[in-house]
C-alpha cells in the first residue's frame, strides 16, 4: 500500500513537470516564432501551420525530444540576426529542462546552430558607432574623416554634410546651413507642388505688363503640358537636372533659339522665385540655369531723314499726324493710344506719359520741334480734356504703304522711337536724359544698345581736356 502511494506521487511529480516543462516550451517558441506561433490547426493569415504539440514528443522515460526538421511555419519573416532554428535557442537557453533539451545530434548535411547576441543574450561584438562626437551639433565620419552638422529646425532633426575634414570651416558652414535651413517652412515645402506655383503665377503677384504676362500664360500652358514630372511633384523634390531635361526637350522641339528659349528660363525662374517667398524652398532650381547669349538682333532703324520722308508720303491726315507724333516725341503706340488731353500741359511744357509696358508713370518736356505739331492739334480742337488725342492708332500699315512708294526698307513702327534717341544722341544729349524720357530707370539699355554712337565723341572730348 505504501508502496503504491510512493508510485502515484512519483507519477504526479512526473507529470507536473511535464506540464511545466510543455508550459515553458510553448513560451519559448513564441519568443524564436514570434507572435506568428498557432499553436492549434486552424488557419492563420491564410497559411496552416503546425501546432506546437507536433514539435516535440515524448519519451518512454517520460522525457521530450524535439522531432528533427519540424518548426512552425512563419507567416512573417524574422529580422536576419533572429532567423535561427529552436534547436539552438534551446540549447542555448539555461532555465528550459535538460529533457527537452536532449535533442537529435546534427547530421552530416546540419550545420551546427549559430547563436545571436538577440537570443543568448551577450553583447553584440562588431565595428561600433560610425560617428564621432567632435563638439556639439559636428559630426565626423570615422571612415572618410568628414564632417557632419547634425542640428534641429522646427522639431525635425537635420543632417547636413559640410564637406570637409576642418573643424573651423566646419562651424562656419554649419552656422550657414542652421541659417538657411531656418528660412525653409517645412509644413510649406511638405505640401506647396508645382500645380499650385502655376496657378498662383497666372494670377500675376509679381505684377508683369499685360503685354509680357500674356507671353508667360502662353509658355506655362506649353509648360503643363509637356511638365513630365508631374504637376502634383512638390516644389521642394524639384531639381535643376529636371529643369534642364525639360528645357532641352522644348529646344528640340520647337528649334528654338536662344532668345526663345531665355523666354521660357524666365518663366520658370519666376516660378519658383514663388516658392521661395512661400518658404517652401530655400533656393530656387532654375537659379542654376544660366541664360543664353543672344545674337544681336538686325534693328532697322531709318535715318532722321528717312524717317522725315515717310511721314510726308502718308496719304491720311490721321496718320501723318500720328506718325510725326512718334517721330518727334519719341513715343510708341501704346503710349500715344492712352494720350489724352489732360496728359499734356502747356504752361508747364510738360506732358505726363504712362509706359505701358512697365505701367510707371513719367513726364516728358514738348521738345521744340514738336511746337508745332501741338499747337495746331491744340486749335483744331482735338487736345481735350477727357479726350483721347488720337483716336486710331494704327501706324504699321502707313508706314509699310509709305515704305513702298519710297522704296526703303520695310521699317516698324518702333524705328522710329530709335531714330528719335540716336538723333538725341547724335546732338549731345546725355545718355541719362535720354533714358528718362523712355521712361528708364537707369541709362543702361540705353548705353548697352547705342553706346557705339555715344564712345567716339565721348573719347575725342575727353582728349581735348589734356591738351594745355
Amino acid at each position: 500500500m505504501l508502496s503504491r502511494v510512493k508510485e502515484e506521487k512519483k507519477h504526479s511529480a512526473q507529470s507536473a513537470a511535464l506540464v511545466i516543462a510543455e508550459k515553458r516550451g510553448e513560451i519559448l517558441a513564441k519568443e524564436v516564432f514570434g507572435s506568428n506561433l498557432v499553436l492549434d490547426c486552424k488557419k492563420a493569415r491564410g497559411s496552416c501551420v503546425k501546432p506546437w504539440s507536433l514539435l516535440v514528443e515524448k519519451t518512454p522515460t517520460g522525457g521530450m525530444v524535439r522531432i528533427a526538421g519540424l518548426e512552425p511555419a512563419r507567416v512573417a519573416p524574422l529580422p536576419p540576426q533572429s532567423s535561427v532554428s529552436a534547436n539552438s535557442t534551446i540549447c542555448a537557453n539555461p532555465h528550459f529542462p535538460l529533457e527537452i533539451q536532449s535533442f537529435s545530434p546534427t547530421t552530416n548535411n546540419q550545420k551546427p546552430p549559430v547563436l545571436t547576441p538577440v537570443l543568448t543574450g551577450t553583447k553584440k561584438r562588431g565595428g561600433g558607432k560610425r560617428f564621432q562626437r567632435v563638439t556639439k551639433g559636428l559630426y565626423r565620419f570615422k571612415r572618410t574623416g568628414t564632417l557632419y552638422a547634425v542640428f534641429k529646425v522646427d522639431g525635425r532633426t537635420r543632417w547636413k554634410c559640410l564637406e570637409t575634414d576642418d573643424p573651423i570651416l566646419a562651424r562656419e558652414r554649419m552656422a550657414e546651413e542652421i541659417k538657411t535651413a531656418s528660412r525653409v517652412d517645412w509644413r510649406q515645402a511638405a505640401t506647396v507642388t508645382v500645380r499650385q506655383l502655376v496657378k498662383m503665377y497666372k494670377q500675376n503677384p509679381m505684377g508683369l505688363a499685360i503685354s509680357t504676362l500674356k507671353i508667360r500664360n502662353q509658355l506655362l500652358q506649353v509648360f503643363e503640358r509637356t511638365w513630365e514630372f508631374g504637376l502634383g511633384i512638390k516644389a521642394s523634390a524639384v531639381k535643376p537636372i529636371m529643369l534642364k531635361s525639360w528645357l532641352a526637350t522644348r529646344r528640340q522641339e520647337q528649334s528654338l533659339k536662344a532668345s526663345g528659349l531665355n523666354n521660357y528660363i524666365r518663366m520658370l525662374r519666376g516660378l519658383f522665385h514663388l516658392a521661395i517667398e512661400l518658404r517652401a524652398v530655400v533656393e530656387s532650381p532654375a537659379e542654376a540655369i544660366k541664360l543664353l547669349t543672344e545674337e544681336s538682333p538686325e534693328r532697322l532703324t531709318p535715318t532722321w531723314k528717312q524717317a522725315l520722308s515717310i511721314v510726308g508720303a502718308a496719304k491720311r491726315k490721321t496718320s501723318k499726324d500720328l506718325l510725326s507724333a512718334m517721330l518727334l516725341l519719341g513715343l510708341g503706340q501704346a503710349e500715344l493710344a492712352n494720350l489724352s488731353g489732360e496728359h499734356l500741359d502747356f504752361e508747364r511744357r510738360q506732358i505726363t506719359i504712362r509706359r505701358q509696358k512697365t505701367q510707371r508713370v513719367f513726364t516728358i518736356p514738348m521738345y521744340p520741334q514738336s511746337f508745332p505739331l501741338l499747337r495746331r492739334l491744340r486749335k483744331e480742337g482735338r487736345i481735350v480734356p477727357g479726350r483721347l488725342v488720337f483716336q486710331c492708332v494704327r501706324p504699321r500699315e502707313a508706314i509699310s504703304l509709305a515704305c513702298r512708294r519710297l522704296g526703303y526698307p520695310k521699317f516698324s513702327p518702333r524705328s522710329f522711337r530709335r531714330a528719335f534717341i540716336i538723333r538725341a544722341l547724335e546732338k549731345g544729349v546725355d545718355a541719362r536724359c535720354v533714358a528718362a524720357w523712355q521712361g528708364h530707370r537707369d541709362a543702361t539699355l540705353v548705353l548697352r544698345v547705342y553706346g557705339h554712337l555715344i564712345q567716339p565723341r565721348h573719347e575725342q572730348e575727353m582728349a581735348k581736356r589734356l591738351q594745355g
